[in-house]
């Protein structure tokens, strides 16, 4: 990714993130209210974390946000 001018780290959180969200709407097209809830809360639990550990609350929604998408990638790979 030295190309994009990204770090490792920006990198994974990125690609979590993208995973996340994109879980995220399907599970609202699909109206599972309990996996968005619980995206919703991963992201919300991030946010005050990130509040506690010297980030703002915004960088850990994110970082929230990447954990459930590496939940869903995970998910996906055990499938297969």
């Amino acid at each position: 990714m030295e190309i994009l001018g990204l770090s490792a780290l920006a990198t994974a959180v990125l690609t979590g993130l993208v995973a996340g969200g994109t879980e995220l709407v399907k599970r609202l097209f699909d109206a599972d209210w309990r996996a968005v809830v619980t995206i919703i809360v991963a992201a919300l639990i991030g946010g005050f974390g990130g509040l506690v550990f010297g980030a703002n609350f915004l960088v850990g929604m994110v970082f929230g946000l990447a954990t459930s998408g590496y939940i869903t990638i995970a998910q996906n790979v055990a499938k297969k």
